[in-house]
C-alpha cells in the first residue's frame, strides 16, 4: 500500500488544547515525526501533546507539561503513532504565542470492502 506524505504546522496562539491534525475519513495515518518548537527567545514553555481515539471516545497524553527551553525544540523522531479516521492529535502550550508544532504524517487510503 502506497502512502501519501504531508506535513502540517500550527502556531499555538492560546493556552487552549488545539487540534494539530485530524486523520481524514477512509484513511489511516502514521505520525512519523513531531517538532515542538519554543519560539520565545527568553523563556521556557511547557508543552503538552495528546491524541483522541474517537472510536473509544477517549483522549490520551503523549507528553504532559514538558518544559522546552527558550529558542529550543523537542523532536520526536520515529514516533509511529497510528491514527484511524477521525482520530485527532492535539497540543497545548503553557504560554500563548510561544509554541509551534509541526507534524510529518503518512496517510494510507483504506480499501473498501
Amino acid at each position: 500500500m502506497v502512502g501519501r506524505l504531508k506535513n502540517t504546522s500550527v502556531a499555538l496562539s492560546s493556552t487552549d488544547l488545539t487540534t494539530i491534525y485530524t486523520c481524514p475519513v477512509k484513511f489511516t495515518a502514521i505520525i512519523r515525526e513531531i517538532f515542538l518548537t519554543n519560539v520565545d527567545g527568553s523563556a521556557a514553555v511547557d508543552a503538552t501533546l495528546k491524541y483522541t481515539d474517537t472510536s473509544a471516545s477517549a483522549t490520551f497524553s503523549l507528553i504532559s507539561t514538558k518544559s522546552i527551553a527558550a529558542d529550543d525544540y523537542l523532536r520526536i523522531e520515529d514516533a509511529k503513532i497510528i491514527l484511524e479516521a477521525g482520530d485527532i492529535l492535539k497540543a497545548q502550550a503553557g504560554a500563548a504565542n510561544d509554541l509551534e508544532v509541526t507534524v510529518f504524517v503518512e496517510e494510507f487510503l483504506r480499501p473498501q470492502g
